[in-house]
């Protein structure tokens, strides 16, 4: 998977570098704006050589590109996993993030992802691919709610988790599996049952990548 974000990257720089003659285009006022003009820059981004890196079947399927429903993104910090104890409300973890996570779709099939960051002068697409992950995130995102569900990370593992509240509960749903932890792939448990099997990891964490 991390992989994927190395590829992101690259992609990244690769258009950055591409686009360097042309007037670079200023921030969108809102996410929904900068995801479409993402689509575009997309478009040019995808060749013969990373067409599959990319979450593609083809080069030319990227021109039937769309948008799908957006994941609103909140991040739990090492720290406070670290400090987390039995009791304490697992929504008090959630720290809201600058990031907003666009599903790209084919034919309302979910292909790629174009993720869009909000900073001081507007939002900007920051990153595109990830396919695995925004499959697996789509796959288990509920459809009668698709608004409601929303994306969980924990930055230190570069964990993913989908992210619902039922009955005012926070509910955890594993979308890979995961031999360090106790959990099934695809199934909403208690954010409390994820938390406690993730707290030993964070205390023996040595701060290495993973």
């Amino acid at each position: 998977m991390r992989s994927l974000f190395v590829i992101s990257f690259l992609m990244v720089t690769m258009i950055g570098c591409r686009e360097s003659a042309e007037a670079p285009k200023p921030p969108s006022s809102q996410p929904q704006e900068a995801g479409s003009s993402a689509i575009g820059v997309l478009q040019k981004m995808v060749t013969e050589q990373n067409y599959r890196a990319l979450g593609f079947d083809s080069v030319d399927q990227v021109k039937q590109a769309q948008l799908g429903s957006p994941f609103s993104v909140f991040e739990i910090g090492l720290n406070q996993l670290k400090e987390y104890k039995p009791g304490i409300s697992p929504d008090t973890l959630l720290t809201p993030s600058s990031k907003t996570i666009y599903p790209v779709t084919v034919n309302s099939e979910v292909k790629s992802s174009v993720t869009i960051s909000h900073k001081d002068n507007g939002y900007q697409a920051s990153s595109f691919g990830s396919a695995d992950i925004i499959k697996s995130l789509s796959r288990y995102r509920r459809a009668e709610a698709p608004g409601n569900d929303f994306v969980v990370r924990v930055p230190a593992f570069n964990m993913y988790y989908l992210g619902r509240h039922v009955n005012s509960r926070l509910l955890l749903v594993p979308i890979i599996d995961d031999t360090r932890l106790k959990l099934k792939t695809g199934e909403a448990v208690p954010a409390e049952t994820v938390l406690e099997q993730l707290v030993p990891l964070a205390n023996s964490y040595n701060g290495l990548p993973i």
